[in-house]
Protein backbone atom coordinates (compact mmCIF):
# COMPACT_ATOMS: atom_id res chain seq x y z
CA UNK A 1 0.00 0.00 0.00
CA UNK A 2 1.42 3.38 -0.94
CA UNK A 3 1.00 6.58 1.02
CA UNK A 4 -1.51 7.73 -1.60
CA UNK A 5 -3.79 4.87 -0.50
CA UNK A 6 -4.12 6.15 3.08
CA UNK A 7 -5.10 9.74 2.51
CA UNK A 8 -7.59 11.13 5.00
CA UNK A 9 -9.37 13.74 2.91
CA UNK A 10 -13.06 13.84 3.79
CA UNK A 11 -16.09 14.05 1.52
CA UNK A 12 -17.51 17.19 0.05
CA UNK A 13 -17.60 19.13 -3.17
CA UNK A 14 -14.31 18.57 -4.95
CA UNK A 15 -12.03 21.47 -5.62
CA UNK A 16 -11.74 22.49 -9.26
CA UNK A 17 -8.59 20.63 -10.35
CA UNK A 18 -5.56 22.52 -11.47
CA UNK A 19 -4.77 22.14 -15.18
CA UNK A 20 -2.39 19.24 -15.75
CA UNK A 21 0.78 19.64 -17.82
CA UNK A 22 0.01 18.72 -21.37
CA UNK A 23 -3.72 18.64 -20.68
CA UNK A 24 -5.97 16.13 -19.03
CA UNK A 25 -6.69 14.23 -22.24
CA UNK A 26 -3.03 13.73 -23.12
CA UNK A 27 -2.18 12.65 -19.58
CA UNK A 28 -5.05 10.17 -19.64
CA UNK A 29 -3.93 8.72 -22.94
CA UNK A 30 -0.41 8.18 -21.65
CA UNK A 31 -1.65 6.50 -18.51
CA UNK A 32 -4.07 4.35 -20.45
CA UNK A 33 -1.35 3.12 -22.77
CA UNK A 34 0.85 2.11 -19.85
CA UNK A 35 -1.99 0.22 -18.15
CA UNK A 36 -3.04 -1.43 -21.40
CA UNK A 37 0.49 -2.72 -21.90
CA UNK A 38 0.65 -3.96 -18.31
CA UNK A 39 -2.69 -5.76 -18.47
CA UNK A 40 -1.93 -7.19 -21.90
CA UNK A 41 1.33 -8.60 -20.56
CA UNK A 42 -0.67 -10.52 -17.95
CA UNK A 43 -2.39 -12.54 -20.69
CA UNK A 44 -0.83 -15.95 -21.17
CA UNK A 45 -0.26 -17.78 -24.43
CA UNK A 46 -3.53 -19.64 -23.85
CA UNK A 47 -5.45 -16.37 -23.44
CA UNK A 48 -5.93 -16.63 -19.67
CA UNK A 49 -5.03 -13.91 -17.18
CA UNK A 50 -3.14 -16.00 -14.66
CA UNK A 51 -2.47 -13.84 -11.64
CA UNK A 52 -2.80 -15.13 -8.05
CA UNK A 53 -4.85 -13.78 -5.20
CA UNK A 54 -2.93 -12.29 -2.31
CA UNK A 55 -2.37 -14.29 0.86
CA UNK A 56 -5.03 -14.00 3.54
CA UNK A 57 -5.00 -14.46 7.30
CA UNK A 58 -7.94 -16.88 7.55
CA UNK A 59 -6.58 -19.55 5.23
CA UNK A 60 -3.03 -19.17 6.51
CA UNK A 61 -4.19 -19.63 10.12
CA UNK A 62 -6.31 -22.68 9.24
CA UNK A 63 -3.41 -24.33 7.41
CA UNK A 64 -1.07 -23.68 10.33
CA UNK A 65 -3.57 -25.33 12.71
CA UNK A 66 -3.85 -28.33 10.39
CA UNK A 67 -0.10 -28.75 9.92
CA UNK A 68 0.48 -28.62 13.67
CA UNK A 69 -2.10 -31.35 14.19
CA UNK A 70 -0.52 -33.54 11.54
CA UNK A 71 3.17 -32.80 12.09
CA UNK A 72 5.94 -33.21 9.56
CA UNK A 73 6.06 -29.71 8.06
CA UNK A 74 8.21 -27.59 10.42
CA UNK A 75 9.55 -25.28 7.69
CA UNK A 76 6.10 -24.52 6.30
CA UNK A 77 4.78 -23.96 9.83
CA UNK A 78 7.53 -21.42 10.45
CA UNK A 79 6.83 -19.61 7.17
CA UNK A 80 3.11 -19.43 7.92
CA UNK A 81 3.83 -18.11 11.40
CA UNK A 82 6.11 -15.42 9.97
CA UNK A 83 3.41 -14.35 7.52
CA UNK A 84 0.80 -14.19 10.27
CA UNK A 85 3.11 -12.22 12.57
CA UNK A 86 3.34 -9.36 10.05
CA UNK A 87 1.18 -6.29 10.82
CA UNK A 88 -0.75 -6.56 7.55
CA UNK A 89 -2.10 -9.95 8.64
CA UNK A 90 -3.74 -8.42 11.74
CA UNK A 91 -5.54 -5.38 10.40
CA UNK A 92 -9.09 -6.16 11.56
CA UNK A 93 -10.36 -7.59 14.83
CA UNK A 94 -11.29 -10.95 13.29
CA UNK A 95 -7.87 -11.42 11.70
CA UNK A 96 -6.09 -10.26 14.85
CA UNK A 97 -8.08 -12.73 16.95
CA UNK A 98 -7.09 -15.60 14.63
CA UNK A 99 -3.42 -14.62 14.73
CA UNK A 100 -3.25 -14.11 18.49
CA UNK A 101 -4.86 -17.51 19.00
CA UNK A 102 -2.67 -19.55 16.66
CA UNK A 103 0.60 -17.77 17.46
CA UNK A 104 0.20 -17.02 21.16
CA UNK A 105 -2.71 -19.14 22.41
CA UNK A 106 -4.72 -16.07 23.37
CA UNK A 107 -8.50 -16.02 23.44
CA UNK A 108 -10.58 -13.03 22.42
CA UNK A 109 -12.81 -11.31 24.96
CA UNK A 110 -15.05 -9.38 22.59
CA UNK A 111 -17.50 -10.37 19.89
CA UNK A 112 -15.36 -9.60 16.85
CA UNK A 113 -17.81 -11.42 14.56
CA UNK A 114 -21.11 -9.83 15.51
CA UNK A 115 -19.66 -6.57 16.78
CA UNK A 116 -17.31 -5.90 13.87
CA UNK A 117 -17.10 -8.33 10.96
CA UNK A 118 -20.85 -8.80 10.49
CA UNK A 119 -21.96 -5.45 11.88
CA UNK A 120 -24.38 -3.99 9.37
CA UNK A 121 -24.30 -7.15 7.25
CA UNK A 122 -27.82 -7.42 5.85
CA UNK A 123 -28.04 -10.56 3.76
CA UNK A 124 -30.08 -13.75 3.69
CA UNK A 125 -26.94 -15.74 4.61
CA UNK A 126 -26.38 -13.88 7.91
CA UNK A 127 -27.15 -16.80 10.26
CA UNK A 128 -24.90 -19.17 8.34
CA UNK A 129 -22.10 -16.59 8.20
CA UNK A 130 -22.34 -16.01 11.94
CA UNK A 131 -21.96 -19.71 12.65
CA UNK A 132 -19.15 -20.16 10.13
CA UNK A 133 -16.98 -17.31 11.41
CA UNK A 134 -17.54 -18.34 15.03
CA UNK A 135 -16.37 -21.85 14.13
CA UNK A 136 -13.28 -20.48 12.36
CA UNK A 137 -12.37 -18.72 15.60
CA UNK A 138 -13.06 -21.83 17.66
CA UNK A 139 -10.89 -24.01 15.42
CA UNK A 140 -8.05 -21.51 15.88
CA UNK A 141 -8.58 -21.51 19.66
CA UNK A 142 -9.73 -17.90 19.89
CA UNK A 143 -13.12 -18.81 21.38
CA UNK A 144 -14.52 -22.01 22.90
CA UNK A 145 -16.85 -24.33 21.05
CA UNK A 146 -20.45 -23.88 22.14
CA UNK A 147 -23.28 -26.41 22.11
CA UNK A 148 -25.35 -23.91 20.11
CA UNK A 149 -22.90 -24.34 17.22
CA UNK A 150 -23.90 -27.99 16.71
CA UNK A 151 -26.53 -27.92 13.99
CA UNK A 152 -28.37 -30.79 12.29
CA UNK A 153 -26.98 -32.01 9.00
CA UNK A 154 -28.96 -31.01 5.92
CA UNK A 155 -28.08 -32.44 2.52
CA UNK A 156 -27.96 -30.07 -0.43
CA UNK A 157 -30.79 -30.19 -2.95
CA UNK A 158 -30.29 -32.90 -5.53
CA UNK A 159 -31.14 -33.34 -9.18
CA UNK A 160 -29.38 -30.27 -10.60
CA UNK A 161 -25.99 -30.14 -12.26
CA UNK A 162 -25.26 -26.82 -10.56
CA UNK A 163 -26.24 -27.68 -6.99
CA UNK A 164 -24.03 -25.56 -4.73
CA UNK A 165 -22.42 -28.41 -2.85
CA UNK A 166 -19.89 -26.13 -1.20
CA UNK A 167 -22.60 -25.03 1.23
CA UNK A 168 -23.27 -28.65 2.13
CA UNK A 169 -19.58 -29.44 2.53
CA UNK A 170 -18.89 -26.42 4.70
CA UNK A 171 -21.86 -27.02 6.97
CA UNK A 172 -21.08 -30.73 7.28
CA UNK A 173 -17.46 -29.86 8.13
CA UNK A 174 -18.71 -27.39 10.73
CA UNK A 175 -20.89 -30.09 12.28
CA UNK A 176 -17.99 -32.54 12.55
CA UNK A 177 -15.60 -29.95 13.98
CA UNK A 178 -18.08 -28.67 16.55
CA UNK A 179 -19.04 -32.17 17.65
CA UNK A 180 -15.41 -33.17 18.18
CA UNK A 181 -14.62 -29.80 19.74
CA UNK A 182 -17.34 -30.46 22.32
CA UNK A 183 -16.06 -33.98 22.92
CA UNK A 184 -19.20 -35.38 21.31
CA UNK A 185 -17.85 -36.91 18.12
CA UNK A 186 -20.28 -39.80 18.48
CA UNK A 187 -23.10 -37.43 17.51
CA UNK A 188 -21.78 -37.56 13.93
CA UNK A 189 -22.89 -40.79 12.30
CA UNK A 190 -21.15 -42.96 9.70
CA UNK A 191 -23.35 -41.63 6.90
CA UNK A 192 -22.32 -38.06 7.62
CA UNK A 193 -18.64 -38.97 7.68
CA UNK A 194 -18.97 -40.90 4.43
CA UNK A 195 -20.79 -37.99 2.79
CA UNK A 196 -18.05 -35.56 3.84
CA UNK A 197 -15.41 -37.81 2.30
CA UNK A 198 -17.50 -38.11 -0.85
CA UNK A 199 -17.80 -34.34 -1.14
CA UNK A 200 -14.13 -33.76 -0.40
CA UNK A 201 -13.15 -36.16 -3.18
CA UNK A 202 -15.56 -34.70 -5.75
CA UNK A 203 -13.54 -31.70 -6.94
CA UNK A 204 -11.65 -31.75 -10.23
CA UNK A 205 -9.37 -28.98 -8.97
CA UNK A 206 -6.49 -29.83 -6.60
CA UNK A 207 -7.87 -27.37 -4.05
CA UNK A 208 -11.56 -28.14 -3.64
CA UNK A 209 -13.48 -25.93 -6.12
CA UNK A 210 -10.50 -23.53 -5.79
CA UNK A 211 -12.12 -22.44 -2.51
CA UNK A 212 -9.23 -22.67 -0.07
CA UNK A 213 -11.10 -21.99 3.18
CA UNK A 214 -13.77 -24.60 2.42
CA UNK A 215 -11.09 -27.15 1.54
CA UNK A 216 -9.15 -26.49 4.75
CA UNK A 217 -12.28 -26.69 6.87
CA UNK A 218 -13.11 -30.09 5.38
CA UNK A 219 -9.52 -31.31 5.84
CA UNK A 220 -9.61 -30.26 9.50
CA UNK A 221 -12.90 -32.12 9.93
CA UNK A 222 -11.66 -35.33 8.32
CA UNK A 223 -8.49 -35.06 10.40
CA UNK A 224 -10.72 -35.54 13.46
CA UNK A 225 -12.02 -38.98 12.46
CA UNK A 226 -9.72 -40.27 9.67
CA UNK A 227 -6.33 -38.53 9.93
CA UNK A 228 -4.68 -41.16 7.76
CA UNK A 229 -7.12 -40.86 4.88
CA UNK A 230 -5.39 -40.22 1.50
CA UNK A 231 -7.66 -37.22 0.84
CA UNK A 232 -6.13 -35.42 3.81
CA UNK A 233 -2.59 -36.01 2.62
CA UNK A 234 -3.31 -34.97 -0.98
CA UNK A 235 -5.38 -32.04 0.22
CA UNK A 236 -2.61 -30.70 2.43
CA UNK A 237 -0.15 -31.05 -0.45
CA UNK A 238 -2.49 -29.13 -2.77
CA UNK A 239 -2.84 -26.20 -0.37
CA UNK A 240 0.88 -26.11 0.31
CA UNK A 241 1.51 -26.03 -3.45
CA UNK A 242 -0.60 -22.90 -3.95
CA UNK A 243 1.04 -20.80 -1.25
CA UNK A 244 2.42 -17.43 -2.25
CA UNK A 245 6.08 -16.39 -1.97
CA UNK A 246 5.29 -14.49 1.26
CA UNK A 247 4.54 -17.83 2.92
CA UNK A 248 0.81 -17.21 3.24
CA UNK A 249 -2.15 -18.95 1.65
CA UNK A 250 -4.28 -17.23 -1.02
CA UNK A 251 -8.01 -16.86 -0.51
CA UNK A 252 -8.70 -18.51 -3.87
CA UNK A 253 -6.25 -20.98 -5.36
CA UNK A 254 -7.29 -20.04 -8.90
CA UNK A 255 -9.29 -17.11 -10.25
CA UNK A 256 -8.20 -17.26 -13.87
CA UNK A 257 -11.61 -17.37 -15.56
CA UNK A 258 -12.96 -14.47 -13.53
CA UNK A 259 -9.73 -12.52 -14.08
CA UNK A 260 -9.96 -12.97 -17.85
CA UNK A 261 -13.54 -11.77 -18.40
CA UNK A 262 -13.29 -8.17 -17.13
CA UNK A 263 -9.67 -7.89 -18.31
CA UNK A 264 -10.78 -8.79 -21.83
CA UNK A 265 -13.61 -6.27 -21.63
CA UNK A 266 -11.18 -3.55 -20.56
CA UNK A 267 -8.64 -4.43 -23.25
CA UNK A 268 -11.37 -4.51 -25.90
CA UNK A 269 -12.54 -1.03 -24.95
CA UNK A 270 -8.93 0.16 -24.97
CA UNK A 271 -8.41 -1.05 -28.54
CA UNK A 272 -5.95 -3.85 -27.75
CA UNK A 273 -4.51 -6.11 -30.44
CA UNK A 274 -7.26 -8.20 -32.03
CA UNK A 275 -5.22 -11.38 -31.95
CA UNK A 276 -4.75 -10.94 -28.20
CA UNK A 277 -8.46 -10.37 -27.71
CA UNK A 278 -9.39 -13.39 -29.81
CA UNK A 279 -7.01 -15.52 -27.78
CA UNK A 280 -8.70 -14.38 -24.57
CA UNK A 281 -12.15 -15.05 -25.98
CA UNK A 282 -11.15 -18.49 -27.22
CA UNK A 283 -9.97 -19.28 -23.71
CA UNK A 284 -13.28 -18.13 -22.25
CA UNK A 285 -15.27 -20.16 -24.75
CA UNK A 286 -13.22 -23.23 -23.89
CA UNK A 287 -14.10 -22.65 -20.25
CA UNK A 288 -17.85 -22.30 -20.87
CA UNK A 289 -19.80 -24.92 -18.96
CA UNK A 290 -22.55 -27.19 -20.32
CA UNK A 291 -25.26 -24.97 -18.79
CA UNK A 292 -23.94 -21.99 -20.78
CA UNK A 293 -22.43 -20.18 -17.80
CA UNK A 294 -18.93 -19.84 -16.43
CA UNK A 295 -17.23 -20.72 -13.17
CA UNK A 296 -14.85 -18.26 -11.53
CA UNK A 297 -11.90 -20.60 -12.03
CA UNK A 298 -10.77 -23.65 -13.94
CA UNK A 299 -11.80 -27.23 -13.22
CA UNK A 300 -14.84 -26.23 -11.21
CA UNK A 301 -18.44 -27.33 -11.17
CA UNK A 302 -20.39 -24.32 -9.94
CA UNK A 303 -21.21 -21.61 -12.44
CA UNK A 304 -22.23 -18.20 -11.15
CA UNK A 305 -23.87 -15.11 -12.60
CA UNK A 306 -20.95 -12.80 -11.80
CA UNK A 307 -18.26 -14.73 -13.66
CA UNK A 308 -20.73 -15.49 -16.46
CA UNK A 309 -21.70 -11.83 -16.86
CA UNK A 310 -18.14 -10.61 -17.32
CA UNK A 311 -17.22 -13.48 -19.66
CA UNK A 312 -20.25 -12.91 -21.87
CA UNK A 313 -19.78 -9.13 -21.84
CA UNK A 314 -16.20 -9.65 -22.98
CA UNK A 315 -17.25 -11.91 -25.87
CA UNK A 316 -19.90 -9.44 -26.98
CA UNK A 317 -17.54 -6.46 -26.75
CA UNK A 318 -14.85 -8.14 -28.84
CA UNK A 319 -17.03 -9.61 -31.59
CA UNK A 320 -20.66 -10.70 -31.08
CA UNK A 321 -20.80 -12.25 -34.55
CA UNK A 322 -17.69 -14.38 -34.11
CA UNK A 323 -18.85 -15.47 -30.67
CA UNK A 324 -22.55 -15.77 -31.42
CA UNK A 325 -22.87 -19.47 -30.58
CA UNK A 326 -21.25 -19.08 -27.16
CA UNK A 327 -23.31 -15.97 -26.46
CA UNK A 328 -26.53 -17.77 -27.34
CA UNK A 329 -25.62 -20.54 -24.89
CA UNK A 330 -24.91 -17.87 -22.28
CA UNK A 331 -28.32 -16.37 -22.97
CA UNK A 332 -29.88 -19.72 -22.18
CA UNK A 333 -27.99 -19.80 -18.88
CA UNK A 334 -29.19 -16.35 -17.84
CA UNK A 335 -32.76 -17.10 -18.88
CA UNK A 336 -32.67 -20.29 -16.84
CA UNK A 337 -31.48 -18.66 -13.62
CA UNK A 338 -33.52 -15.43 -13.75
CA UNK A 339 -35.83 -14.88 -10.80
CA UNK A 340 -39.57 -14.40 -11.01
CA UNK A 341 -39.12 -10.87 -9.66
CA UNK A 342 -37.03 -9.90 -12.70
CA UNK A 343 -33.70 -9.95 -10.87
CA UNK A 344 -30.86 -12.45 -10.85
CA UNK A 345 -29.23 -14.34 -7.97
CA UNK A 346 -25.56 -15.25 -7.72
CA UNK A 347 -25.62 -19.03 -7.77
CA UNK A 348 -28.99 -20.74 -7.74
CA UNK A 349 -32.38 -20.08 -9.29
CA UNK A 350 -34.76 -19.24 -6.48
CA UNK A 351 -32.17 -17.52 -4.29
CA UNK A 352 -32.81 -13.82 -3.60
CA UNK A 353 -31.95 -11.49 -6.47
CA UNK A 354 -28.95 -9.19 -6.06
CA UNK A 355 -28.20 -5.84 -7.66
CA UNK A 356 -24.69 -6.62 -8.88
CA UNK A 357 -25.77 -9.91 -10.43
CA UNK A 358 -28.87 -8.43 -12.05
CA UNK A 359 -26.93 -5.53 -13.50
CA UNK A 360 -24.20 -7.85 -14.75
CA UNK A 361 -26.71 -10.12 -16.45
CA UNK A 362 -28.33 -7.15 -18.20
CA UNK A 363 -24.97 -5.89 -19.44
CA UNK A 364 -24.12 -9.36 -20.74
CA UNK A 365 -27.47 -9.84 -22.54
CA UNK A 366 -27.70 -6.35 -24.02
CA UNK A 367 -25.98 -7.37 -27.26
CA UNK A 368 -29.15 -9.32 -28.15
CA UNK A 369 -32.02 -7.16 -27.01
CA UNK A 370 -34.29 -8.62 -29.65
CA UNK A 371 -34.28 -12.11 -28.15
CA UNK A 372 -33.99 -11.04 -24.52
CA UNK A 373 -36.14 -7.92 -24.44
CA UNK A 374 -38.48 -9.43 -21.86
CA UNK A 375 -35.63 -10.31 -19.48
CA UNK A 376 -33.96 -6.95 -19.92
CA UNK A 377 -37.16 -4.99 -19.35
CA UNK A 378 -38.01 -6.92 -16.18
CA UNK A 379 -34.45 -6.64 -14.87
CA UNK A 380 -34.35 -2.88 -15.53
CA UNK A 381 -37.55 -2.40 -13.56
CA UNK A 382 -36.18 -4.53 -10.73
CA UNK A 383 -32.98 -2.45 -10.62
CA UNK A 384 -34.92 0.80 -10.52
CA UNK A 385 -37.06 -0.53 -7.68
CA UNK A 386 -33.90 -1.63 -5.83
CA UNK A 387 -32.29 1.82 -5.78
CA UNK A 388 -32.17 3.51 -2.39
CA UNK A 389 -33.48 7.02 -1.98
CA UNK A 390 -29.95 8.40 -1.68
CA UNK A 391 -28.97 7.01 -5.10
CA UNK A 392 -27.10 3.95 -3.84
CA UNK A 393 -27.88 0.24 -4.09
CA UNK A 394 -27.04 -2.76 -1.93
CA UNK A 395 -23.28 -3.34 -2.02
CA UNK A 396 -23.49 -7.15 -2.18
CA UNK A 397 -20.07 -8.52 -3.24
CA UNK A 398 -18.25 -5.19 -2.89
CA UNK A 399 -17.30 -2.88 -0.04
CA UNK A 400 -17.61 0.14 -2.30
CA UNK A 401 -20.93 1.93 -2.67
CA UNK A 402 -19.87 2.93 -6.18
CA UNK A 403 -19.55 -0.65 -7.46
CA UNK A 404 -23.24 -1.41 -7.76
CA UNK A 405 -23.99 2.19 -8.76
CA UNK A 406 -21.71 1.66 -11.74
CA UNK A 407 -23.05 -1.77 -12.62
CA UNK A 408 -26.69 -0.71 -12.32
CA UNK A 409 -26.14 2.47 -14.33
CA UNK A 410 -24.26 0.57 -17.03
CA UNK A 411 -27.15 -1.91 -17.19
CA UNK A 412 -29.89 0.71 -17.31
CA UNK A 413 -28.20 2.43 -20.23
CA UNK A 414 -27.65 -0.89 -22.03
CA UNK A 415 -31.26 -2.07 -22.29
CA UNK A 416 -33.05 -1.97 -25.66
CA UNK A 417 -34.35 1.34 -26.94
CA UNK A 418 -37.96 0.35 -26.32
CA UNK A 419 -37.27 -0.18 -22.61
CA UNK A 420 -35.15 2.96 -22.37
CA UNK A 421 -37.98 4.95 -23.91
CA UNK A 422 -40.64 3.48 -21.64
CA UNK A 423 -38.50 3.96 -18.54
CA UNK A 424 -36.86 7.21 -19.65
CA UNK A 425 -38.11 9.31 -16.75
CA UNK A 426 -37.28 6.69 -14.12
CA UNK A 427 -33.77 6.14 -15.54
CA UNK A 428 -33.19 9.89 -15.57
CA UNK A 429 -34.29 10.12 -11.94
CA UNK A 430 -32.02 7.20 -11.03
CA UNK A 431 -29.09 8.88 -12.78
CA UNK A 432 -29.77 12.15 -10.98
CA UNK A 433 -29.92 10.46 -7.57
CA UNK A 434 -26.70 8.51 -8.16
CA UNK A 435 -24.91 11.57 -9.56
CA UNK A 436 -25.99 13.57 -6.53
CA UNK A 437 -24.66 10.87 -4.21
CA UNK A 438 -21.34 10.64 -6.04
CA UNK A 439 -20.93 14.42 -6.12
CA UNK A 440 -21.57 14.67 -2.39
CA UNK A 441 -19.39 11.65 -1.56
CA UNK A 442 -16.44 12.88 -3.62
CA UNK A 443 -13.49 13.80 -1.44
CA UNK A 444 -11.74 17.14 -1.69
CA UNK A 445 -8.83 15.42 -3.44
CA UNK A 446 -11.21 14.40 -6.26
CA UNK A 447 -11.37 10.69 -5.42
CA UNK A 448 -13.85 8.43 -3.69
CA UNK A 449 -13.63 5.95 -0.82
CA UNK A 450 -15.61 2.82 -0.08
CA UNK A 451 -18.28 4.92 1.62
CA UNK A 452 -18.71 8.66 2.28
CA UNK A 453 -16.09 9.74 4.79
CA UNK A 454 -13.60 7.03 3.83
CA UNK A 455 -10.25 7.99 2.33
CA UNK A 456 -10.03 7.95 -1.44
CA UNK A 457 -8.99 4.65 -2.95
CA UNK A 458 -8.19 3.75 -6.53
CA UNK A 459 -10.87 1.10 -7.02
CA UNK A 460 -13.76 3.16 -5.67
CA UNK A 461 -12.61 6.08 -7.80
CA UNK A 462 -12.66 3.85 -10.88
CA UNK A 463 -16.16 2.57 -10.12
CA UNK A 464 -17.41 6.12 -9.60
CA UNK A 465 -15.94 7.33 -12.87
CA UNK A 466 -17.43 4.34 -14.69
CA UNK A 467 -20.86 5.16 -13.26
CA UNK A 468 -20.57 8.77 -14.36
CA UNK A 469 -19.42 7.71 -17.82
CA UNK A 470 -22.41 5.39 -18.16
CA UNK A 471 -24.67 8.34 -17.36
CA UNK A 472 -23.12 10.24 -20.26
CA UNK A 473 -21.12 12.61 -18.07
CA UNK A 474 -17.86 13.78 -19.60
CA UNK A 475 -14.74 15.55 -18.22
CA UNK A 476 -15.19 18.44 -20.62
CA UNK A 477 -18.52 19.43 -19.09
CA UNK A 478 -18.66 17.91 -15.60
CA UNK A 479 -16.39 19.20 -12.84
CA UNK A 480 -17.02 16.09 -10.71
CA UNK A 481 -15.74 13.86 -13.52
CA UNK A 482 -12.82 16.16 -14.26
CA UNK A 483 -11.69 16.15 -10.64
CA UNK A 484 -12.11 12.36 -10.47
CA UNK A 485 -10.02 11.71 -13.56
CA UNK A 486 -7.33 14.07 -12.30
CA UNK A 487 -7.25 12.25 -8.98
CA UNK A 488 -7.06 8.84 -10.63
CA UNK A 489 -4.12 9.91 -12.78
CA UNK A 490 -2.36 11.23 -9.68
CA UNK A 491 -2.40 7.67 -8.29
CA UNK A 492 -0.15 6.32 -11.00
CA UNK A 493 3.29 5.36 -9.77
CA UNK A 494 6.48 6.44 -11.60
CA UNK A 495 6.74 2.98 -13.15
CA UNK A 496 3.25 3.36 -14.62
CA UNK A 497 1.52 1.02 -12.18
CA UNK A 498 -1.46 1.66 -9.92
CA UNK A 499 -2.10 0.22 -6.48
CA UNK A 500 -5.46 -0.27 -4.84
CA UNK A 501 -7.11 -1.45 -1.67
CA UNK A 502 -8.82 -4.86 -1.96
CA UNK A 503 -12.52 -4.75 -2.68
CA UNK A 504 -13.83 -8.23 -3.49
CA UNK A 505 -15.46 -10.18 -0.66
CA UNK A 506 -15.75 -13.96 -0.20
CA UNK A 507 -16.94 -15.46 1.98
CA UNK A 508 -18.94 -12.29 2.42
CA UNK A 509 -18.06 -9.90 3.99
CA UNK A 510 -14.41 -11.03 4.32
CA UNK A 511 -12.07 -9.21 1.94
CA UNK A 512 -9.90 -10.95 -0.60
CA UNK A 513 -7.39 -9.25 -2.84
CA UNK A 514 -6.80 -10.02 -6.52
CA UNK A 515 -4.20 -7.39 -7.50
CA UNK A 516 -4.68 -7.80 -11.27
CA UNK A 517 -8.13 -6.23 -10.89
CA UNK A 518 -6.46 -2.88 -10.26
CA UNK A 519 -5.25 -2.60 -13.86
CA UNK A 520 -8.62 -3.85 -15.09
CA UNK A 521 -10.72 -1.26 -13.27
CA UNK A 522 -8.27 1.55 -14.05
CA UNK A 523 -8.24 0.71 -17.75
CA UNK A 524 -12.03 0.51 -17.85
CA UNK A 525 -12.26 3.89 -16.12
CA UNK A 526 -9.73 5.53 -18.43
CA UNK A 527 -11.60 4.31 -21.51
CA UNK A 528 -15.06 4.95 -20.12
CA UNK A 529 -15.41 8.40 -21.63
CA UNK A 530 -14.25 7.51 -25.14
CA UNK A 531 -17.38 6.34 -26.92
CA UNK A 532 -21.07 5.92 -26.30
CA UNK A 533 -20.79 2.16 -26.87
CA UNK A 534 -18.86 1.81 -23.60
CA UNK A 535 -22.10 2.50 -21.78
Amino acid sequence: MTTSEIETTGPGTAREPEPMPGGLVAAGERARERVRESLGAAVGVDGAVRRPCSSRTLESALLLVLLRRRGGHPRQEQELAEFLAAPQAQVGGFDAALVQAVLHGRTVGTDVVGGELLAGFDHFTLARKRLLFDVYLAVAGAVPFQASMLRPYRAAASGADNTVTWIEMIMLSVRVLVAHGLGAGNQVDDGERERLLELLGSSRAPVWENYTAAHLLALLAVQEFAPGHPLVETGVAAVLACRNPDGGVPSMSNLDVFNTGPAGLALARAGADRALLHRMCDYLINQQMPDGGWTFAERMRHTDVDASSYAAACLAAVDPVRHREALLRAGGYFRGIAGRDGGFPTYMKGDPSEVGMTAGAVSALAWNGTDHGDLLDAAARWLLDAQHQDGTFERSWSLSEANTIWRATWALHSVPEATRTTLKARIADADAASHRFLAEAQNADGGWGYRPGDASDTTSTCYSLLALAAMGRRPQSDAVVRAGVTHLLSRQEPDGSFTALPDQVAPRPLLFDAPVFTDTWVLLALTGFDRDDTR
